[in-house]
């Protein structure tokens, strides 16, 4: 039975479609299937529209992240303008009829006005920062004041194998740099902090 489970759920992430009838056991399962399947596409898909009753989700829009409509008063044509994607999957999760509480696609508009690039969507993956990196970027950050080269030195040499971009990092640090009225600096939290780092990597120095 496990083995039968697990080549189902293989089956599912890897070389499953997406069509309109398509079921799912809850919302979660079917939100990670409709994103690793875009980026399998070659681009990535956004929620859009949701209906709510008594706090259960029972309908959603999922679009291409093309697909809002943007004005800009710009005349320059741009790559950061919306495209205007008609791509979008109607989704429903049927409060009568539905005995297997499932979620259903009801439909599918599999049409795109821009070209998919799968490439690109892997590179994006790729360099994304972990959640322990994120962690080490918030506190270096918010706790101990480090700048973006003090921060980028530390993450290469913790995360060799990982490519650290300079837009993405001051990008992540700008989302925790704290307002001016709010900065404190908890000496012994940055000294716990330092003497983590020094266990894991025997070549840090604590002053």
């Amino acid at each position: 039975m496990d083995d039968i489970a697990l080549n189902k759920s293989t089956a599912e992430t890897e070389t499953a479609t997406l069509y309109g009838g398509k079921t799912f056991s809850n919302w979660e399962s079917c939100e990670a299937f409709l994103s690793e399947w875009a980026k399998k596409q070659g681009f990535r898909m956004i929620k859009d529209r949701v209906f709510r009753e008594k706090n259960i989700v029972r309908r959603r829009t999922f679009i291409c992240d093309h697909g809002r409509n943007y004005d800009s008063n710009s005349s320059k044509d741009t790559a950061s303008k919306k495209l205007k994607c008609p791509f979008l999957v109607n989704v429903s999760y049927p409060k009568t009829k539905n005995p297997r509480d499932l979620v259903f696609v009801n439909k599918v508009v599999e049409n795109h006005n821009h070209a998919l690039n799968r490439e690109m969507i892997e590179f994006e993956e790729s360099k994304k920062f972990t959640k322990e990196m994120i962690d080490d970027i918030r506190f270096m950050t918010v706790s101990c004041k480090f700048g973006a080269t003090s921060q980028r030195r530390f993450l290469e040499n913790k995360y060799p194998l990982h490519p650290i971009y300079s837009k993405d990092l001051y990008a992540t640090i700008s989302k925790f740099r704290p307002m001016q009225n709010s900065l404190s600096n908890d000496a012994s939290q940055v000294s716990n902090w330092l003497d983590q780092q020094k266990e894991l990597d025997s070549r840090w120095y604590v002053a």
